[in-house]
């Protein structure tokens, strides 16, 4: 039996993954793994990165904790999405930013505009297109074996996944180490 191992910074979350079974380690992954190199088949990082601001760190760790024949897969918010070039093209922030980090401000359309964020370590720092993760991969030592879009909301989202994939909610990445 295959076993799940996690990276998790707030306490309470951590109870709950160990909960689920996850073998859950307290840590800050802005700082190396706790893991020894070639140790994962797959590491899995769900709207992550842009969180970090040690991109370059972490992915040098997956890397290194990866097999030689695992992948990794990457997903993150799509800055190119259609609801992204609309907010900016009205002049307010994109949809998966906070700036400041400790507040949701900048989107007259969130509903939680200028509450408190819970907690400064889900407030997101980047977004990136499909060109910017490819090249950041590329460059960080992997390549790119495929990269998928999901999500359109609000409205008709597996039409519009079907007919524009590259204007959609997020990019889902799966990474491959480079020798």
């Amino acid at each position: 039996m295959s076993e799940a191992y996690g990276i998790e910074c707030a306490k309470d979350r951590i109870k709950e993954a160990a909960d689920r079974g996850i073998i859950v380690t307290e840590g800050d992954l802005n700082d190396p793994l706790p893991y020894k190199s070639c140790f994962f088949n797959i590491v899995h990082a769900d709207q992550i990165i842009e969180r970090l601001p040690n991109i370059a760190l972490f992915l040098k760790e997956i890397k290194r904790v990866l097999r030689p024949d695992g992948y990794a897969v990457l997903s993150i918010n799509n800055l190119a999405s259609w609801h992204n070039r609309f907010c900016l093209a009205l002049g307010v922030e994109a949809g998966p930013s906070h700036v400041p980090n400790d507040a949701m401000v900048g989107s007259a359309a969130d509903p939680l505009q200028t509450m408190r964020h819970p907690s400064e370590s889900d407030s997101r720092l980047l977004a990136f297109s499909f060109q910017g993760l490819t090249e950041l991969c590329h460059y960080q030592g992997f390549w790119v074996e495929r990269l998928t879009f999901a999500g359109y909301y609000p409205l008709l989202s597996h039409l519009m996944g079907d007919l524009d994939t590259v204007h959609a909610a997020f990019l889902i990445a799966r990474l491959r180490p480079r020798p």
